[in-house]
């Protein structure tokens, strides 16, 4: 299936389009199993299923609290209709998971994208669990990292510590807000 921006999915990524960014990374690597800690309404969850379905082959386990996250949230119904409207079903499995419990025990996979509220503190977290998988060339893509982005009103209001205060090797690999960067291996 070729990129089609699906504006009618509710996400921070739709004005500047950043599911394409997704859908790229995703041809460009083609990885077979992607987790995703973060979706919301589903939107980058269908933009990077349309490249798996271009490539022919890989899968998706898309994780998040939804109902039990206690700020903006989907249920998982919403998020399958937004999945099944597309025909993606076959590249997608719905979990509930909290990211904070998988990070104690990661399971493998070839590309991470995680959006759950990123704060400096989250990423140094994610850093600490994944670096191992990155250094063996897994992807780690996360939302957040420009300077716009760190910040936003909610960060200021909870004096949250700044991703580009950390000492995570990242780049920013789309600045376009939110942004979304990408973890480096430590050189």
């Amino acid at each position: 299936m070729k990129y089609k921006n699906p504006i009618e999915i509710e996400s921070s990524y739709i004005e500047n389009d950043l599911g394409r960014t997704l859908y790229d990374l995703v041809l460009k690597y083609k990885p077979k199993k992607i987790v995703e800690f973060g979706i919301l309404y589903g939107y980058s969850t269908v933009a990077m299923a349309m490249a798996l379905d271009e490539i022919g082959d890989g899968h998706i386990y898309a994780n998040d609290l939804f109902e039990d996250y206690a700020f903006k949230h989907s249920t998982t119904q919403e998020v399958q209709e937004n999945i099944n409207r597309y025909g993606l079903e076959k590249y997608v499995t719905l979990g509930k998971k909290n990211f904070d419990e998988w990070l104690k025990q990661p399971e493998d996979f070839d590309f991470l994208h995680v959006d759950v509220s990123n704060k400096g503190d989250t990423v140094e977290r994610l850093y600490d669990a994944v670096k191992n998988q990155v250094a063996r060339g897994a992807i780690v893509v996360f939302e957040g990292g420009s300077d716009e982005r760190d910040n936003v009103e909610w960060m200021i209001r909870y004096n949250s510590k700044k991703i580009r205060s950390t000492n995570i090797p990242f780049e920013v690999i789309d600045p376009r807000f939110p942004s979304l960067s990408q973890i480096t291996c430590k050189k």
